[in-house]
């Protein structure tokens, strides 16, 4: 069921857009396989429906969790994203 959903919405997002999306489950996020820091995910079937929200531009704000360079360590190979370092000073 995923993979269909996959090969048909994949298609249609596009970086920086807004859409409407209907007919999908709202669910309390699985731990295991969670890639950022939110309590819930939204799942879409093949029964979903995806439309752009045509003149919306209000994108929700990006959360980071920053972590200094030395705690690292238990995110590399985890489930998290892990970005681009920023060095601040080096000592």
């Amino acid at each position: 069921m995923f993979n269909e959903a996959a090969k048909k919405f994949y298609p249609m997002f596009e970086l920086g857009k807004v859409y409407y999306i209907s007919k999908g489950s709202l669910r309390v996020a699985n731990k295991q396989f969670k890639t950022v820091h939110n309590d819930y995910e939204m799942t879409l079937n093949e029964n979903a429906v995806v439309e752009e929200a045509e003149g919306e531009t209000f994108i929700p704000q990006i959360q980071y969790n920053f972590v200094k360079i030395d705690q690292l360590g238990p995110y590399v190979g985890g489930r998290e994203l892990v970005g681009k370092a920023i060095v601040l000073s080096v000592q």
